[in-house]
């Protein structure tokens, strides 16, 4: 008792207290400087309010509302999923009987009166995926034109896959996609013609994969348009219309992704050496 009633443990001695004091005045000042007043300013931002500003100053968002806010729906950018039973569905279309059903198709797409511009694209020769694929986007929204929008929501999908069979049973100017390809040379990442080389090579730089790897020759993917021998103006507009974002129906937005990659003159080079090619293009490769 008498050791703590001596120097500085006395109990009477105020300077314990007046640190004590001192300390929690110095954390408080602190505090307010740091997590009030400091935080509040931006450079070249608005002054944060003070629940802003503290919650800057630990470091974590003041935005409590975006998790409780509705969020956009997805889009998705074609309802057609090819399972077996999808299929199954479209190989068992009618190739006769599309021909009743498209009585009305070849004004538009195959004449020539209707289409003096060559933006409607030939079909005759197309894989039935992919003409079963346009048709089904059409129909669904998932890729806007007007009278084919109208058309589409007419066809049943018994219907849809029969006109699919009818036009790749035809011939025309495309080539059906065989998935076989005969090695050739001149169709590398020397070739000096722009649109062959991004049609044969593409370009690894930008992660441009080869047109042919899906549109063919020799490559193919399923619901992909064989396009050796489509109009350029078509395939022009259509690889505009995936850069702009107009068109978005192409699964994983590849076409998009690529397109958006291509300058003009590219868009052009490769519609230009599609167009100009025929059914031997696909017989050679």
């Amino acid at each position: 008792m008498m050791a703590r009633s001596q120097g500085a443990l006395r109990l009477d001695n105020p300077w314990p207290r007046i640190g004590w004091i001192s300390f929690a005045v110095i954390v408080f000042t602190s505090s307010l400087l740091g997590f009030v007043v400091l935080s509040r300013y931006q450079q070249n931002s608005e002054t944060l309010d003070i629940w802003g500003a503290i919650c800057r100053g630990l470091g974590i968002t003041a935005d409590t509302s975006a998790a409780a806010s509705p969020q956009p729906p997805l889009r998705a950018p074609t309802d057609v999923a090819w399972t077996q039973a999808t299929l199954n569905q479209i190989r068992a279309g009618n190739a006769q009987r599309g021909e009743f059903v498209a009585l009305n198709c070849a004004t538009c797409h195959e004449g020539s009166a209707a289409n003096p511009a060559h933006l409607i694209p030939t079909l005759d020769g197309m894989d039935a995926e992919a003409v079963f694929k346009q048709l089904a986007d059409y129909r669904s929204g998932k890729r806007a034109w007007g009278v084919m929008n109208a058309i589409a929501k007419a066809l049943p999908i018994q219907d849809s896959a029969d006109v699919a069979a009818y036009f790749a049973s035809r011939t025309g100017r495309l080539q059906a996609n065989s998935g076989e390809r005969i090695p050739q040379g001149g169709r590398g990442f020397r070739q000096s013609d722009v649109g062959a080389r991004l049609v044969f090579a593409g370009d690894p730089q930008r992660g441009i994969a080869p047109c042919s790897a899906c549109h063919g020759p020799g490559g193919y993917k399923i619901g992909a348009p064989a396009l050796a021998g489509q109009y350029a103006a078509y395939i022009e507009r259509q690889l505009a219309g995936f850069a702009q974002g107009i068109r978005h129906n192409d699964i994983y937005e590849q076409m998009r992704a690529i397109a958006r990659q291509l300058t003009p003159d590219e868009m052009k080079a490769v519609a230009v050496f599609y167009g100009s090619q025929g059914p031997e293009l696909a017989e050679k490769n």
